[in-house]
């Protein structure tokens, strides 16, 4: 039996009410990265069957109903804008068709008028560039993808690009770096309108191993040395996290690669980019960080397993990679 009770004139039943819901906008337009629209979409449908309360109602739009064809070849059909109403978020994916499409002057009229309507405006990737067209992101600070950051700033002097976060918040603005980071900027709306438990339960189903801090560092997931060009001391490099205890000094690694000290240094320096010190602590700190999201070991017992020594460097040194420290990322994951 349902109780019901009046509040300032309005009644109101004990049962819980059902909250209005979270319109999400996500444009699209021939050439777009279809990983761009599928992650936000995945995340905020998978919150929905976590329970978020208000849901998310999640619409595909383009400027012209219809199908649109995508950067893969798939097809995806598309609503219409609204052309009235509050939106709580838009998201503005990337792809190849952004350059096409900022030579519309329609793009930047819709996109004033809908960054008027939303909460949020948020752009994936290089849909960066259509936010800057559109006068969006004059004065406020931004990321993109990091092949494209220079020219972002190039093109966009009123826009404070900033090449190394995987996402950033300027007040209702957020920007994200390339493709994955969809999901980790979607993880962090979820967690600011539901809280963290709901967020990470999110992560969990979509199998996504950490939530990632915004001001981590976008390119610094590979390790460097295998990331180079032909990978010339991946051996080397194995070695190293196979034994990250030992005294890798820069004569130990001439030794393991065969080479003489002057000769390892320049070409080890002309692939990596780094000096070998630099390239021993990124290995150190990658290994750190697999064990502090999957083992229960404490920060001393890592720094030690990793060759960091102590937790005072192990901080430091994660920090200096990561723009993150160990305690932030614990807090992602928990």
């Amino acid at each position: 039996m349902s109780v019901s009770f009046m509040i300032s004139g309005v009644y109101m039943s004990n049962k819980r009410q059902k909250l209005p819901s979270r319109l999400v906008l996500i444009l699209a337009f021939d050439g777009v990265q279809i990983i761009d629209i599928a992650e936000p979409a995945q995340v905020l449908s998978t919150a929905n069957e976590e329970g978020a309360d208000p849901h998310y109602d999640v619409r595909i739009v383009a400027l012209k109903a219809g199908l649109i064809e995508s950067e893969s070849g798939f097809a995806i059909l598309a609503g219409e804008i609204p052309k009235e109403g509050a939106v709580d978020t838009l998201v503005v994916p990337g792809g190849p068709g952004v350059h096409i499409l900022r030579k519309n002057p329609l793009v930047n009229i819709a996109l004033n008028d809908l960054s008027q309507r939303a909460a949020r405006v948020c752009s994936v990737c290089t849909g960066s560039f259509l936010l800057a067209e559109a006068g969006i992101l004059d004065g406020r600070r931004a990321v993109t993808h990091w092949r494209s950051t220079d020219r972002l700033a190039r093109e966009f002097p009123n826009v404070k690009v900033d090449p190394d976060p995987i996402f950033l918040n300027d007040g209702p603005v957020w920007t994200t770096a390339g493709v994955t980071a969809g999901i980790d900027l979607t993880l962090s709306l979820v967690q600011q309108d539901h809280g963290a438990a709901l967020s990470a339960r999110v992560a969990r189903r979509l199998v996504d191993y950490m939530r990632r801090a915004g001001g981590q560092k976008q390119y610094s997931e590979p390790l460097a040395l295998q990331a180079a060009s032909g990978a010339p001391f991946d051996a080397l490099s194995c070695q190293i996290a196979g034994d990250p205890r030992l005294q890798w000094t820069v004569e130990k690694m001439a030794e393991t690669a065969g080479q003489s000290l002057r000769t390892f240094h320049r070409r080890f320096e002309a692939a990596t980019g780094q000096s070998p010190a630099k390239a021993v602590e990124k290995i150190r700190c990658d290994l750190a960080r697999s064990l502090l999201h999957t083992t229960d070991m404490s920060l001393g017992q890592i720094a030690d397993r990793t060759g960091l020594g102590s937790e005072t460097p192990l901080r430091r040194a994660m920090t200096r990679q990561f723009c993150v420290n160990p305690g932030e990322m614990l807090d992602r994951f928990a």
